[in-house]
């Protein structure tokens, strides 16, 4: 048909579309190169912002990570030279009021007044005093 059309031989018609066909091939295959080239730079551009984000995020955890511990310490309090120290402890309120304020429960503000806080002093043992304890007297033990 093409023969016909152009007016040539079978064989010049079939190099045409050979001609033709590689041609377009070759366009084609320049493309691919082209398009596999872009797609190859993107993936690589890709890969490197996010070893970037990477790198500014693990920069970012190091930082909250030094700067945490400098949350935690304690601040201290200002120093003043030639200052006489207190001979006297501070009264505390007692562990069951201090117990009742973590639990947010209802407590009188008078085991917070400071004869509050002393009759907590008084009456806070470790133990009570009728109680029994071992005691080694003499290589014996006694209650």
């Amino acid at each position: 048909m093409i023969a016909t059309q152009l007016n040539i031989t079978a064989e010049q018609a079939a190099e045409c579309l050979k001609e033709a066909w590689t041609a377009d091939n070759d366009m084609k295959k320049v493309a691919w190169e082209e398009q596999e080239l872009a797609d190859h730079d993107e993936a690589a551009q890709r890969a490197e912002e996010e070893d970037q984000h990477q790198n500014e995020e693990l920069q970012h955890n190091e930082q909250n990570e030094t700067r945490e511990p400098e949350k935690k310490k304690p601040k201290l309090n200002s120093f003043v030279t030639n200052c006489p120290i207190a001979t006297a402890i501070k009264l505390h309120p007692s562990h069951f009021a201090l117990h009742k304020l973590e639990e947010h429960e209802y407590i009188e503000l008078s085991y917070f007044t400071p004869d509050g806080c002393a009759e907590a002093a008084n009456n806070d043992h470790a133990m009570a005093e009728e109680a029994f304890a071992f005691s080694k007297v003499n290589d014996l033990v006694s209650l």
